[in-house]
């Protein structure tokens, strides 16, 4: 189970891709060294997460540095001359597709779970607020403190803590303040 942090860390990740995608699409010669750089980053991302994709990863990597070298991975086929740039840029375009596949597969199910923490929490604030549960957070150096004590008053409030609970038991007590850190934050920029 991924902790929110880190999954927004391989997530944001992914929103990288679009980016060295556009590296390919002008044709620009550093798009091999970004594919590869993000790997890297991706593969090093998964590897402290302890998810064993990681292996995935630093195999479709592999086949990039094979690339480099002059070898054409089974499945690609070139219209035209073949050169060693396009095999490489071939090669690279291949290995960001493998990689978001194989990465979004494996974090999906714990981006649903957040997902659904999230709309409960949202629901939760919502009654909290109408029952008075949540009045004006303080900002400094106890926000911490404050924001513990109205995910406790929430859990312990008979309206509330089957959804507290239901928070805690998706993402845990940690990212459940995390959480609600963020949809107050939120609901106070809307104000």
């Amino acid at each position: 189970m991924l902790r929110v942090i880190n999954l927004e860390e391989i997530q944001n990740l992914l929103l990288r891709v679009p980016d060295i995608v556009a590296l390919c699409e002008k044709g620009d010669f550093g798009v091999v060294a970004a594919v590869k750089k993000w790997l890297i980053q991706m593969e090093m991302t998964l590897k402290n997460n302890k998810l064993s994709v990681s292996a995935n990863v630093a195999a479709c990597r592999g086949l990039l540095i094979s690339a480099e070298q002059g070898n054409i991975p089974s499945g690609i086929n070139f219209k035209g001359r073949i050169t060693r740039r396009k095999v490489r840029e071939a090669t690279a375009s291949r290995c960001i597709s493998e990689t978001v596949k194989i990465v979004s597969d494996r974090i999906q199910k714990d981006a649903e779970r957040v997902e659904e923490a999230e709309r409960i929490i949202r629901q939760l604030v919502s009654i909290a607020k109408a029952k008075g549960l949540i009045v004006d957070v303080p900002q400094g150096n106890n926000f911490s403190d404050a924001l513990k004590y109205i995910w406790k008053s929430m859990s312990t409030d008979q309206v509330l803590t089957q959804g507290a609970v239901s928070v805690e038991g998706l993402v845990g007590p940690h990212d459940a303040l995390i959480l609600l850190d963020r949809t107050i934050t939120a609901d106070k920029q809307k104000s």
